[in-house]
């Protein structure tokens, strides 16, 4: 017997639409849920998908000038060369935090009863399979899914 779940089923890159929901996902696990119930509309769009990009390049650029300090400082006197590599570490990550903030994507905005939400494809996503999979969307779940990319 059929499994008509699994039929029901669709996926491209990162983003898996069930009769349950709209999931982001990385390998086999959902990393942003959002339940058939709450959504209200999605948009497909390119861009950053960050959700506050100040706050994040903020961030890490605090993060980045520790790093900075904590590289100035192994290199001057590395006596405690403990302390100083966390605070490497810690730039590497406001490194991290920067270059996520301002890279573009393709991504998903579901409006939902609880606000917005983005789900993120890869940077691997082509502009032709994602209108595809937007269209078979609209058809199998009849959801308002409008193309603003």
């Amino acid at each position: 017997m059929e499994n008509t779940e699994a039929r029901q089923k669709l996926r491209c890159d990162t983003i898996l639409v069930t009769p349950q929901g709209i999931a982001e996902t990385c390998g086999k696990k959902a990393v942003i849920f959002v339940p058939a119930a709450e959504i209200q509309s999605l948009t497909l769009k390119y861009g950053r998908p960050d959700h506050r990009p100040i706050f994040t390049v903020s961030l890490g650029v605090v993060f980045a000038l520790i790093g900075v300090f904590g590289l100035v400082e192994f290199i001057i006197a590395p006596r405690g060369y403990r302390y100083e590599l966390a605070m490497v570490a810690f730039g590497i990550i406001g490194g991290s935090l920067i270059h996520d903030a301002l890279k573009q994507r393709y991504f998903i905005e579901v409006q939902s009863a609880k606000g917005p939400r983005r789900l993120v494809f890869s940077k691997h996503a082509q502009r032709n399979d994602l209108q595809t999979f937007c269209q078979n969307i609209r058809t199998t779940y009849k959801y308002d899914l409008t193309d603003a990319a």
